[in-house]
């Protein structure tokens, strides 16, 4: 049994180390899993690197998300939990890189076993985020427009899909012709390359039409030529930045068409909505794994001996969807 663990604040695979798994204790309200499979996700740079919004105690534990099975409940934890297969959901409250993990059971959301283990390992915090900005911010209604940056994004790729099945409209943009193609296959009804006038190619695409939402995973300017087609009083959600930046929203608009600009972290929403609204968002989005209609592209998966390996790829400018740690157990 193993673990990966980081050793220093920095680049994530200069200071990632495998050490051995040592029993930990077993706290009254936890559970201990043994883990199957555990993707590599952006927020896992930032926690290494001491820009995420949780901090690294060192040496500490890493994996932010995963999929594994129940073996040991603590005695205030539901008894019931034992030997069922479980999502850990994305607070990074625990790290899951490792072969068995202890986990605070309200962490935990039951899933069934006959379901694809890497889409479930993926299901905790990408779509999870996509569901509440498109259920949180808007009354949304079939025929509905939103508007969303980095549209070939994990999260915009749930987006797409999720919005679909709701029969909204989603306008994506993007940055190069590769992206365009795989946010028109996640299901984006218009894709728009950023560029010259995009803000007039956005107006002209919507055909008179106007956004309900504007989401973005870019901030700075790119999302001025989304929102500039809000309709009144409507709302900018940013849920991350790849340029280090806040969304810019001109001050015009923000004032005169009374436009709301949130923030959206999930693990917060994990952290403080009912317990029943959680579970039934992982229910709805294990619902749509199940019948194929939500799946995440898997690049390749690794054991956590080729961590080194697995970074490398996950850094790769050819890779093509996500990739994975998984775990094999002998069976007991």
């Amino acid at each position: 049994m193993s673990r990966l663990i980081l050793t220093g604040v920095g680049e994530l695979a200069a200071n990632t180390r495998l050490v051995p798994d040592t029993e930990t204790a077993l706290g009254d309200e936890d559970v201990l899993l043994r883990m199957e499979a555990a993707p590599i996700n952006p927020v896992d740079y930032l926690f290494a690197q001491n820009i995420y919004a949780v901090r690294p105690q060192l040496p500490s534990t890493l994996g932010a998300e995963g999929i594994g099975r129940v073996v040991k409940c603590g005695p205030a934890a539901d008894p019931a939990l034992t030997g069922r297969r479980v999502l850990v959901l994305g607070s990074y409250d625990q790290g899951v890189w490792a072969d068995t993990v202890v986990v605070p059971a309200r962490n935990v959301v039951a899933v069934p076993d006959d379901v694809d283990g890497l889409q479930l390992a993926m299901a905790g915090i990408n779509p999870l985020t996509a569901r509440v900005m498109l259920t949180r911010y808007a009354d949304l209604r079939p025929g509905d427009w939103i508007g969303q940056t980095l549209g070939n994004s994990a999260v915009a790729r749930c987006v797409s899909t999720l919005a679909k099945v709701a029969g909204v409209r989603t306008l994506s943009v993007v940055r190069s012709g590769r992206a365009a193609g795989q946010a028109r296959a996640a299901g984006a009804d218009l894709v728009l390359l950023d560029g010259p006038d995009l803000a007039g190619r956005v107006a002209a695409a919507l055909g008179g039409d106007r956004l309900r939402l504007v989401l973005d995973g870019a901030g700075g300017t790119l999302p001025a030529a989304l929102v500039a087609a809000l309709e009144f009083g409507g709302t900018v959600v940013s849920y991350a930045s790849v340029t280090g930046e806040p969304p810019a929203v001109p001050l015009g608009p923000l004032v005169f068409e009374e436009f709301a600009v949130r923030g959206l972290w999930v693990t917060n929403w994990f952290r403080h909505a009912p317990r029943a609204e959680v579970a039934k968002a992982v229910g709805e989005i294990v619902d749509l794994i199940t019948r194929g209609v939500l799946a995440v592209p898997v690049d390749s998966t690794y054991p956590l001996e080729r961590h080194a390996d697995a970074f490398a790829r996950d850094a790769a400018a050819d890779r093509a969807g996500k990739v994975l740690f998984t775990f094999h157990h002998e069976k007991v």
